[in-house]
């Protein structure tokens, strides 16, 4: 596996390297610091562009490389990891989603700083939502590393996403056993319950809900059947305890109650670029605003 992780100023720990060689022994490790500043001037530099960089900015790519080389003392020695570092002027979102295309990344592991409030995060975005939405590949957002990662939440909204996370963790396992809960919500509809006048569709109502569940019940148990067989390649005993659970109400709510007992939560990137993202908001971004554990969106 290759993982790019993005290192800025505000995580002396570099706990992005630590989140990362919690669940993966990756094979290559690629840190990268984009230097933003004054870059409407510079919009065609990168990380192939740091020879035409103005000597005056020179000094904050001299900053920037030191701050990789302390980040690359973090990587732990026993991994035996390739560990290259890229340091370049450009936007934050785009250098590391540019560095993850040259380098055929598989992960990009990046922080998340907290915003005001989703208002925020709907005019002007962030860098990690931004990756998340952009990246050629799976993106781990992390606010808080916790201990351990042994409770997992795989949030499946349907085929698409159980086909996307599925093929992901077959083909990427955690190199520990987790156990994890693959949990699909069925949205319920408020206004039959508040409208008096759409009292005599209540029955129908009730209908698609039984039967919206009984499919959703059906998706997370056949993904965790098939997570729960021990894949050719995975540790001795399987890399995933896995059970399906079926919910009703919000998605994000359902999703965000049920993320305080886990310590990561996956979902999938399905439809995450769409325009109603940006009238709606999608599950996925309001997931991340608001889920303290790291958020694996995969991609």
């Amino acid at each position: 596996m290759r993982v790019v992780v993005a290192v800025d100023r505000s995580d002396p720990t570099f706990k992005l390297v630590h989140a990362v060689t919690r669940l993966y022994t990756p094979a290559e490790i690629t840190l990268v610091h984009a230097v933003d500043h004054g870059l409407a001037r510079y919009p065609a530099m990168g990380p192939t562009g740091q020879g035409m960089v103005p000597e005056e900015l020179r000094p904050l790519l001299d900053s920037g490389y030191k701050l990789l080389e302390q980040a690359a003392k973090s990587v732990p020695s026993e991994l035996n990891l390739v560990v290259k570092q890229v340091c370049a002027l450009g936007n934050a979102a785009r250098v590391i989603i540019n560095t993850a295309q040259m380098e055929a990344a598989d992960l990009i592991v990046t922080g998340a700083r907290e915003l005001s409030s989703e208002e925020r995060e709907f005019t002007v975005g962030s860098v990690s939502h931004r990756i998340a939405s952009y990246a050629p590949c799976s993106t781990l957002v992390v606010k808080h590393v916790p201990e351990q990662i042994r409770r997992v939440l795989a949030a499946i909204n349907g085929i698409d996403d159980a086909a996307q996370i599925q093929r992901w963790l077959l083909a990427n396992p955690f190199h520990d056993p987790v156990e994890m809960t693959l949990l699909h919500v069925v949205p319920t509809l408020d206004a039959y319950r508040t409208d008096s006048s759409l009292g005599q569709h209540d029955r129908f109502h009730e209908d698609l809900h039984e039967s919206s569940v009984s499919w959703g019940q059906k998706l997370v148990d056949s993904v965790a059947a098939k997570l729960s067989a021990t894949p050719a390649h995975a540790p001795a005993g399987g890399c995933y305890k896995a059970h399906g659970q079926v919910s009703s109400g919000d998605p994000p709510e359902v999703i965000v109650r049920e993320s305080a007992q886990q310590d990561l939560v996956i979902v999938g990137s399905h439809g995450f670029q769409s325009v109603a993202r940006f009238i709606y908001g999608s599950v996925a971004q309001k997931v991340l605003h608001r889920v303290a554990v790291p958020v694996l969106v995969i991609g």
